[in-house]
């Protein structure tokens, strides 16, 4: 118990550490119940704070709900690039950045789902869903064409389409009756081996454009 005039340990956290705390309740409330069950005074009982300061860090629920899908995005973003830079080669590039891809469906998806399915929120997630897609795709599209010795228009089209096949391995989990694993090898299988067979058919000559 604190003394009289002591600061407790509460007063004392940071302001991100406790921002991330709220955030973290909010999480499990949409993930235990769905968005309907947030409140601002739900969220403060489950974070251990007060409503008013859950308002302090965020000034209303839209906003709240708004960050908390910014940073399930981040983490995934933050995670991938961490995949990239560690990887060998491109293919080991595509089995790291499809297990984490899919990783986060498993452990994070449903959050994010429920969180796009609100209305107030989804703007903002197509948003940044459409953002982060068009980075990766050109990445993608890029590393393809010197790793395959395709044309970049070529490459940016596999890239989109090899991006939507990820997708759908995350509905897949999503829905269930599948285990991740199983999930990732497949995916992992079908892009490589698409990937091998694009460089078959459309593979550059010396003389032939990159564009």
């Amino acid at each position: 118990m604190t003394q009289a005039g002591e600061p407790s340990q509460r007063s004392r956290l940071d302001p991100a550490v406790r921002k991330s705390l709220i955030l973290d309740a909010t999480a499990k409330l949409v993930a235990q119940e769905g968005v309907a069950a947030v409140s601002m005074d739900r969220v403060g009982r489950e974070a251990g704070v007060s409503k008013a300061l859950v308002y302090v860090y965020f000034p209303n629920r839209l906003i709240l709900l708004q960050e908390l899908l910014r940073r399930e995005q981040q983490r995934l973003v933050e995670q991938q690039a961490i995949e990239v830079r560690q990887a060998v080669d491109f293919e080991d590039l595509i089995r790291r950045t499809t297990r984490t891809y899919l990783q986060h469906v498993e452990e994070r998806g449903l959050h994010i789902q429920r969180l796009a399915s609100e209305p107030s929120v989804a703007a903002i997630f197509e948003d940044l869903d459409r953002k982060g897609q068009k980075t990766v795709a050109e990445f993608l599209a890029k590393e393809i064409a010197a790793t395959y010795h395709v044309p970049l228009r070529t490459a940016e089209l596999a890239a989109e389409i090899s991006m939507g096949m990820t997708g759908a391995a995350g509905d897949l989990i999503h829905r269930g009756g599948v285990d991740r694993r199983t999930i990732e090898d497949l995916t992992i299988c079908l892009a490589l081996g698409s990937l091998h067979a694009l460089s078959a058919t459309y593979r550059r000559t010396d003389g032939d454009p990159v564009a």
